[in-house]
């Protein structure tokens, strides 16, 4: 079986693929779907069946295949078997569209930088200086990728994928094509981000690569002009935390370049709602930037706020009990 590609053998076969095809038009990634897909076509009660419909029974056989798998893995199989049902039904053939199963908890808890935190990270970065001369540091552009990442919570991937062609300085705005969930997304841009890109950029161009300014290139470069690897963040971010003292437990236990991400939305639902944004407000234009399927998805984010700035509780007030209901 290839990653793209899979020769569908049961009655369910031709349904199967147009819903991929489907999937591929609105420009989703269908490895995990074709994996449940996989695990469908090849079980016998669905290789025999004579009407073309997922019963609840092939549903509760399919339950016990996953059942040695993680709890987020049988979540997100779970979610994708019930879209697939959802479709079918859609289409004209009634099936059984299983119960939404409840989200997995995760055993991780991000660690949010206070700002006192990240200014000294940054200045940690800024005040590092270059240990060796060989033509793959990327040092130049390790400053600004920091300072991205905070300012927009995007994802290290996100920010490295980044091409020439994606910042326009003169409208203010940086697009990030290679996100998670395969959409673009606009960065706005204010005067200060602008002015670290546009420096950034200038000083990078002086560098002796023929292509560094090219639209097609990557954004972020070593010295020999090639796009700044995972790696060398990783283990830069690690030296930063040893110098502004903040252990880094490692083995995903953190704390972590992704919590950047977390910070973000944190510091930003507490600056918005203290400037007098209502939180109803806030919400959308926080899930937005972070690039979630739904607001929902950023909900968790008001939760850490109120965690780390206890003072909000007095400025939302009793909006709490709409924004989390009782359980």
């Amino acid at each position: 079986m290839s990653k793209e590609h899979f020769c569908f053998t049961s009655p369910l076969g031709p349904l199967m693929e147009e819903y991929l095809s489907v999937k591929r038009h609105q420009n989703v990634g269908i490895k995990a779907i074709l994996t449940v897909f996989v695990e469908l076509d090849q079980m016998p009660m669905v290789r025999r069946m004579k009407d073309v419909a997922i019963t609840q029974e092939i549903y509760l056989k399919w339950l016990k295949t996953i059942a040695i798998s993680s709890e987020r893995t049988r979540y997100a199989k779970i979610l994708l078997f019930r879209q697939f049902s959802q479709f079918m039904c859609h289409v004209g053939y009634a099936s059984y569209i299983p119960p939404l199963p409840k989200r997995p908890k995760t055993s991780y808890i991000p660690h949010i930088y206070s700002e006192q935190e990240v200014m000294s990270l940054f200045s940690a970065i800024d005040s590092t200086l270059l240990q060796c001369h060989h033509n793959t540091t990327c040092l130049i552009g390790l400053p600004v990728i920091f300072r991205f990442l905070y300012y927009c919570g995007a994802r290290v991937g996100e920010v490295l994928a980044i091409k020439n062609s994606d910042v326009n300085l003169t409208e203010g705005f940086v697009t990030l094509t290679e996100t998670k969930n395969r959409k673009h997304r606009l960065i706005p841009l204010n005067e200060q981000m602008k002015e670290i890109l546009c420096t950034y950029m200038h000083y990078r161009d002086k560098m002796p690569l023929a292509s560094s300014a090219d639209p097609t290139s990557y954004l972020f470069v070593n010295h020999r002009g090639e796009k700044i690897s995972h790696t060398a963040v990783y283990t830069r971010f690690r030296e930063m935390l040893r110098l502004c003292g903040i252990t880094h437990v490692g083995h995903g236990e953190g704390p972590r370049v992704h919590d950047l991400r977390h910070t973000f939305a944190v510091h930003s639902v507490y600056h918005m709602v203290k400037s007098g944004m209502d939180v109803y407000t806030a919400w959308p234009i926080i899930s937005t930037l972070l690039g979630h399927h739904d607001i929902y998805s950023t909900e968790h984010y008001i939760r850490l706020a109120l965690e780390v700035y206890p003072d909000l509780y007095q400025t939302i007030g009793d909006k709490l009990t709409t924004i989390f209901p009782d359980l």
